[in-house]
């Protein structure tokens, strides 16, 4: 702000300059000068006051304030949660036959080892009968040659017939023996591979995503159904890397969930991944949770698929200094200090003169709707609440709650 500036030239007549003034025109000079002076002064005073008195001359304005206090607070982590079942099997058939039975529906309860399909296996059956034949045929040119050599032998030593002779026999005889093995070992692979026409289920759950009917043909490619547990469930959530340290196996999570917005339901870390994923920079931790069964329906409360959000508690806090978040107001001045990991707030209280006072405020952990005051603020202070949105600093101020005073 520039300030006016006197020369004395406007005080003292110039054409008395240099020259020695009349004592009545001295005591008339002497006058304006002062006079001049003391405006000076008084603009010189105005002018450097003005920026001082401007809050204190606005308008005292209505405000409700709280008593900053205590309450515990918790640090928790929130990340979103998708149910899934905790365990999943899918059931292909090695044969690419017709279906004979399929007796279940989707949401079907099943145990491990029961009977799940049966796949005809008439080919192979077949191929079965003619391995059997082929390895009969052998077992008779076997002991055709048995007989042979025993009586080739004597005859050999004796020198009335070739050696060559029975060396071509015993040549037969093990390339026969070598096809009966080969036709042993197909007959097992085709004795379970018929078998396995008959699946059974591999886990104890539910029938799910059932894909085909009896009658229809089974194909390799494609799964005949699901098998899922779902008397426990699973999440599996994915940490920013600066939460990593925060979790560990046993931790308690309390799951809300969409489905049942007034309960919640308690898990635990049960897997944490020693390693991140390079792609995200996440770290991929597995929560388990009991899937409690309803009085009413007989049936399991939650279900796979079910949408929220998992709660982490990893630190709690106790008896902290705390304020509401609608009394801190967001600050570009203020966010342009923030350092790495600070979370920074505006906030006015009341003096006991009834004066607005700004205060910058570090905050903490959140639980709700309160902030943990780490700086700012004092135990006891009158805190604004409402009508901080364009108060100033030294403002005065009206408290619309007398009994808040």
């Amino acid at each position: 702000m520039k300030h006016p500036v006197f020369a004395l030239s406007r005080v003292v007549p110039a054409a008395w300059h240099g020259r020695r003034l009349p004592r009545a025109g001295a005591r008339r000079a002497s006058a304006w000068l002062v006079a001049g002076l003391v405006s000076c002064a008084s603009l010189l005073a105005g002018g450097c006051g003005k920026q001082e008195t401007a809050a204190s001359e606005e308008p005292a304005k209505a405000v409700r304030i709280q008593v900053v206090g205590r309450a515990d607070i918790e640090d928790v982590l929130s990340y979103p949660a998708d149910l899934k079942p905790v365990a999943e099997v899918r059931v292909f058939s090695r044969i690419p036959d017709r279906i004979l039975s399929f007796p279940w529906q989707d949401g079907d309860e099943i145990k491990q080892g029961q009977r799940v399909a049966i796949i005809r296996a008439a080919g192979l059956n077949h191929g079965l009968e003619q391995v059997v034949a082929q390895t009969d045929a052998l077992d008779a040119q076997l002991e055709h040659h048995k007989l042979e050599l025993a009586r080739l032998k004597p005859l050999a030593q004796s020198g009335a017939i070739p050696q060559a002779e029975l060396d071509r026999v015993e040549a037969e005889y093990e390339a026969t023996s070598a096809q009966r093995r080969a036709l042993v070992a197909s007959r097992g692979q085709l004795a379970a591979t018929v078998a396995d026409g008959v699946i059974t289920a591999a886990i104890s759950g539910v029938i799910a995503d059932k894909m085909v009917e009896v009658g229809d043909i089974a194909p390799p490619s494609t799964p005949l159904c699901r098998i899922i547990r779902v008397d426990q469930l699973k999440v599996e959530l994915r940490l920013v890397e600066a939460d990593v340290p925060k979790v560990k196996v046993g931790q308690e999570v309390v799951l809300n969930l969409d489905a049942y917005p007034k309960r919640s339901f308690r898990g635990k870390v049960t897997v944490v991944l020693p390693y991140l994923d390079q792609r995200t920079r996440t770290n991929t931790v597995e929560v388990t949770v009991d899937n409690p069964v309803d009085e009413v329906t007989g049936q399991r409360t939650l279900k796979p698929g079910m949408y929220g959000s998992a709660l982490l508690v990893v630190e709690r806090r106790p008896q902290v200094l705390v304020a509401p978040e609608h009394a801190l107001l967001l600050d570009d001045q203020i966010l342009a200090q923030q350092k790495p990991g600070e979370i920074l707030r505006k906030a006015f209280v009341v003096d006991a003169q009834g004066v607005a006072e700004k205060r910058i405020v570090k905050l903490g952990a959140r639980k709700g709707a309160l902030w943990q005051v780490v700086e700012g603020l004092g135990e006891g202070e009158r805190l604004v609440v409402r009508g901080q949105h364009g108060l100033k600093q030294g403002q005065r101020v009206e408290i619309a709650d007398p009994s808040a005073k």
